[in-house]
């Protein structure tokens, strides 16, 4: 089990003592993807979320996640990589954002959001541009979690001096 504390990744003693033991992980990483990628199981999406709780070193199963054909799957996937924060995530994230569903694009945003790097902003800032008012509005908030508050929405209307408020 991996603990975070601050954005840093802690391993705890016993892993780095018996090292056979990160083989396990990487096992059980692979069993939970195999369970995935079982079309016949209704509810894979339960494996997006065991793979998440793996933390860093399932980030590249949940990358492939982002691919499949259940919204579902596709969601938690991009909320999954949202909690885990690693800044890898952020572009197959942004290609994510042209999804069809709108609860896919909500996730993405909030994920990107969540990890809060200044790359992801021109991403967001065009999403709050041509998306759908769910997603923008996630996309706003996203924006000032970044401190990069989008000029156009209320919320940087908000934040911007009085003389920008008039017409």
């Amino acid at each position: 089990m991996h603990y975070r504390f601050a954005n840093i990744q802690y391993i705890p003693p016993e892993i780095m003592i018996h090292p056979n033991r990160v083989g396990l992980e990487k096992k059980k990483m692979e069993k939970t993807f195999n369970q995935l990628k079982d079309k016949d199981r209704p509810e894979r999406w339960m494996s997006v979320i065991a793979l998440g709780n793996f933390g860093t070193p399932a980030v590249d199963y949940l990358h492939k996640a982002l691919h499949d054909d259940d919204k579902w799957v596709r969601y938690m996937a991009a909320d999954a990589l949202g909690n885990i924060g690693d800044v890898r995530s952020i572009d197959p994230l942004v290609k994510l954002l042209n999804d069809n569903d709108q609860d896919v694009r909500f996730a993405t945003v909030y994920a990107l959001g969540t990890i809060g790097h200044p790359s992801a902003v021109p991403a967001l800032q065009q999403t709050c541009e041509k998306d759908n008012c769910f997603v923008k509005i996630a996309a706003e908030e996203a924006l000032l979690k970044l401190g990069e508050p989008d000029k156009k929405s209320a919320a940087g209307k908000a934040g911007a001096p009085p003389s920008a408020h008039k017409r």
